[in-house]
């Protein structure tokens, strides 16, 4: 008996041994693993940094947080530097707050995602009477995605007004077409039904319980160092919390689909609440991570509740969402099952800002990988000739058309987004109000710079300029996806 003793403990001692080695390997297989990562992905956006790129980075690699940094200014007149805890305008990252109020909402038992638009809003028109608040979460209600501009002032019953009386891009339920206008109708459902203000039900019920102390509108006690100026180029277009609000949020516009400010540090913690259940019950996950609905006819990508998922050629989803303005950018990427998360802010936002996080997630996820630089991802060559010309077909057309040649350039010449953000009749008057002011102009010069073109014209009474932001299809065309008078 002695001697079986013996064998067993010896046993017994090689397995820990054994397993101790194991373990102790693959802590050191991890440890490389994060060195070849970091040095990698500091080497790519030092790069980036030099060339321009100005914003925040967390990477979060097997539950490990190995990278947290800011680059480039965040006040350039100040000379203050980004950091992780500098805080910027997230877009429609927003979304997820608005979905997961909602899926909170269902939780404590005061309403179903099933619930009929027509329970919460009395004066609904019939049309729309039979959206539910999934299809709200979904972009598959049908509805128009914008009636207005970001900063418009615009009281609830206007806003509701305006959306009531617009036309549905699609039967209820059948497509998904993406509506900003729907997420701001849940946001005043959350108000509706839980009797605080938006702002006040987030913090209470999501950011408080995941430590969220600098993510909001207005609630959280930023220091103004703290908030980064947004620029456009070399143009500094300011801080989004010094724009036209409402007393305490965004009018309706913006409520709910966007403009929510926080910092790369606070979205990581949201990250980490949403892998527990302190904020949501796995069941609500469940139904919030759940691929609905596809995001487009020939799309792979499908969209959940505020996030929208794509599965990977490793038999994993990407878990994501991004946003912006047009200033600021933002981009939040989360492997769960491989347990790489990337997040992304920026407030000099470009074209090529929205790839960066892909980068970075290939960087770490593929052997040997290359990140495309700036120089790498050109547009495809088309001569500056040509593309004068097709500014002169764009300003000729509207200073000179009609409703109906408005609409064949706006279905030919803009991107599908473009032509998507607003009904046509929209469109048509907004060109309307451009021929008024274009009458009698020409064009003094053009300057082309990166996706942007300024066009500066001059009338018989004033000199402005006309912007465009320009993209190629995938068929290398030229489209033009926003158009402004400045």
């Amino acid at each position: 008996m002695k001697n079986l003793g013996r064998i067993i403990i010896t046993v017994v001692f090689s397995i820990i041994l054994i397993s101790c080695e194991s373990t102790s390997k693959k802590n050191k297989g991890q440890k490389n693993a994060v060195k070849v990562i970091v040095e990698k992905v500091n080497l790519y956006l030092n790069e980036l940094e030099k060339i321009g790129f100005s914003g925040t980075l967390l990477v979060d690699y097997k539950g490990e947080k190995i990278i947290s940094k800011g680059y480039g200014k965040s006040d350039i007149k100040n000379n203050i530097s980004n950091h992780p805890k500098t805080i910027m305008d997230i877009g429609s990252i927003t979304k997820q707050f608005t979905a997961a109020g909602i899926l909170k909402l269902e939780m404590l038992g005061e309403l179903t995602v099933d619930d009929a638009l027509s329970k919460y809003f009395p004066t609904i028109p019939s049309d729309k009477s039979n959206i539910t608040v999934h299809q709200l979460l979904t972009h598959s209600s049908g509805l128009v995605n914008v009636v207005g501009d970001d900063y418009e002032d615009m009281s609830e019953e206007e806003f509701l007004d305006r959306v009531f009386q617009t036309a549905l891009l699609s039967p209820i339920g059948e497509k998904y077409n993406y509506s900003n206008v729907g997420y701001s109708l849940l946001a005043i459902i959350i108000e509706r039904v839980s009797n605080v203000p938006y702002e006040q039900f987030l913090n209470e019920k999501l950011f408080t319980p995941a430590e969220m102390h600098q993510t909001g509108y207005t609630l959280p006690n930023w220091k103004s160092q703290e908030i980064a100026v947004g620029y456009s180029k070399n143009s500094e277009w300011g801080k989004p919390n010094e724009k036209k609000w409402d007393q305490s949020a965004p009018f309706l516009n913006l409520k709910g689909n966007g403009g929510i400010l926080s910092s790369v540090e606070d979205l990581y913690k949201w990250h980490l609440a949403l892998l527990g259940k302190k904020i949501l019950s796995n069941k609500a996950k469940d139904k919030y991570y759940k691929p609905y609905i596809k995001e487009g006819e020939n799309s792979n990508s499908f969209y959940a509740y505020g996030w929208a998922i794509f599965p990977t050629s490793r038999g994993t989803k990407l878990i994501t969402h991004n946003g912006g303005n047009g200033i600021f950018f933002a981009d939040f990427w989360r492997y769960l099952e491989e347990q790489v998360t990337v997040i992304v802010l920026t407030n000099n936002s470009n074209s090529y800002n929205e790839i960066i996080a892909s980068q970075i997630a290939a960087i770490i996820l593929k052997d040997n990988y290359s990140p495309i630089m700036p120089e790498d991802s050109k547009n495809p060559s088309i001569s500056e000739e040509s593309i004068q010309d097709q500014l002169k077909h764009v300003f000729t057309t509207i200073r000179d058309g009609d409703k109906n040649s408005w609409s064949e350039l706006i279905k030919s010449k803009f991107t599908i987004d473009f032509i998507h953000i607003a009904p046509m009749e929209a469109h048509l008057s907004f060109f309307e109000k451009f021929s008024k002011r274009l009458k009698g102009g020409e064009i003094a010069s053009i300057e082309h710079q990166e996706d942007e073109i300024v066009m500066s014209i001059k009338t018989k009474n004033e000199q402005f300029n006309m912007v465009l932001n320009m993209e190629f299809d995938e068929n290398d065309e030229l489209k033009f996806a926003g158009i402004m008078i400045d």
